[in-house]
């Protein structure tokens, strides 16, 4: 009955942050192949906020390619710090057919046995203001067969990395969530692009190889114009709910998350971008020993 509470208190939450919008949307918003791309990896926890370059001509043609690499000081996954203090260098290459997204995204420890791999396809629909972003998330992290729970040398009692038998052999004696070294999970993003600079979303994610494993974020993200079209700044909040990804034996509050991204258009195409972000760690990632975390992020993206 909790869950399906709080399931319902999301679908609701979902509904008014889709409906709550009002007034023309402005010029100087994300286009929609942006929001469509920066809403699914947010949601699945591959990008802190949007990165909102778009080659010069992107809104003329059917099709597009954006290329981003950067570095985290920490790779935190819906409020679990997965390195420790010595962070992963981050890659992703994402094509866009018409609505139609496909991308491969790649994360790779620095003094540290992270690596996870994500490949993932989405399709957006446009229903008026709102926006639908439903698809699906092949996430492969054999370093959590390798790893086991030593993150850049800290202690996380937050995941018990292993072999997919190995985690079923020992999950009676964690109450944190077991991931195996692969999850196939399904999405949807559901948000608006009508209010001027700032875009409401809800996104919900159920992994099928970890059972419960969903995890929900209320979100707010903004994108507003410091100099021209050359400085922009994106700042957001989030409310993280878990349904048993990071912790079987809990559903509901996990972590309250914000932060901020300046952006720099070096070009029509080039751009260049830092950020720092804060998790604050409620009842879900408490329970299961994992503390607050700060952590910064920078990178180059390329868009055509």
């Amino acid at each position: 009955m909790k869950i399906n509470s709080l399931l319902l208190l999301a679908l609701l939450l979902v509904t008014t942050s889709a409906s709550w919008s009002h007034g023309p949307a402005h010029a100087n918003r994300p286009s929609e192949r942006a929001t469509e791309r920066a809403a699914v990896n947010e949601t699945l926890g591959l990008q802190e906020t949007a990165i909102p370059v778009e080659g010069a001509d992107a809104a003329d043609r059917w099709w597009g390619v954006n290329v981003t690499t950067g570095w985290e000081s920490r790779h935190v996954h819906y409020g679990v710090d997965e390195t420790g203090p010595d962070g992963a260098y981050v890659n992703e290459v994402g094509i866009q057919l018409g609505d139609f997204s496909v991308s491969v995204w790649n994360g790779i420890g620095t003094g540290n046995a992270f690596l996870e791999w994500d490949f993932t396809v989405a399709y957006n629909i446009d229903l008026g203001p709102v926006f639908i972003v439903p698809g699906y998330n092949f996430r492969y992290v054999p370093s959590y067969a390798v790893g086991g729970d030593d993150h850049g040398g800290e202690e996380h009692a937050e995941e018990e990395h292993g072999e997919e038998e190995h985690a079923e052999e020992n999950s009676d004696d964690h109450g944190g969530h077991v991931h195996n070294t692969y999850g196939n999970e399904l999405f949807i993003a559901v948000g608006t692009n009508l209010i001027p600079y700032v875009v409401p979303s809800a996104n919900l994610i159920w992994d099928l190889n970890n059972n419960p494993g969903g995890f929900m974020e209320l979100r707010l993200d903004g994108d507003v114009p410091v100099y021209e079209d050359i400085v922009s700044l994106q700042p957001y909040a989030l409310l993280g709910l878990n349904f048993g990804y990071n912790n079987a034996d809990y559903s509901g509050w996990n972590n309250f998350q914000f932060g901020a991204q300046a952006t720099y258009a070096l070009n029509e195409y080039f751009s260049v971008f830092a950020g720092v972000n804060y998790s604050v760690a409620l009842e879900a990632l408490q329970q299961i020993d994992q503390d607050n975390v700060v952590w910064a992020n920078v990178g180059l993206s390329f868009a055509y």
